[in-house]
């Protein structure tokens, strides 16, 4: 039963600041750093609590490292924002290399039908998106639980 605590726990973490971090970016288009300090702040006990040898969690920091310096030239090139510039490298924490493909996949994907979207919305004379700006962080969130439901959900059924 304290096991299943330990994995809970995280996994409403790592539910809460996704979720977070996409109404967020959808009201605003703002994340706020809660979001990725909260996913920072988990993914240890996570990991911990999923038996994840000590080698596969510095694997997984790693991999947040090499995604963060590829956001951070995004955010250079004012591509993204500093929020998705954030975001991102702490969901790939806690998906490491091995889902990393599957969770830019995913992100490019819903961040398209998002951008059509917002497209869309500003021929429509949507006053929010006057802008331009397309709130990424759904998109990334979106990336987030496509690979929770893959990799994590499967594990803890048995």
């Amino acid at each position: 039963m304290q096991s299943e605590t330990f994995i809970a726990i995280p996994g409403i973490i790592f539910t809460a600041a996704l979720v977070d971090a996409g109404v967020s970016d959808f009201r605003g288009f703002r994340i706020p750093d809660r979001a990725p300090l909260l996913l920072l702040a988990g993914f240890a006990p996570a990991a911990w609590a999923l038996g994840l040898p000590l080698t596969d969690m510095l694997w997984n920091l790693g991999c947040a490292v090499a995604v963060f310096a590829g956001a951070v030239a995004l955010f250079a090139a004012r591509l993204w924002g500093g929020g998705d510039a954030k975001l991102l490298p702490a969901v790939a924490l806690w998906t490491g290399l091995a889902g990393l493909p599957r969770l830019l996949l995913v992100i490019a994907v819903v961040g398209g039908v998002l951008a059509l979207v917002v497209l869309l919305a500003r021929r429509a004379g949507v006053e929010k998106f006057a802008g331009g700006h397309v709130p990424y962080g759904i998109a990334i969130a979106a990336g987030g639980f496509d690979w929770a439901a893959a990799a994590v959900l499967p594990r803890l059924m048995g």
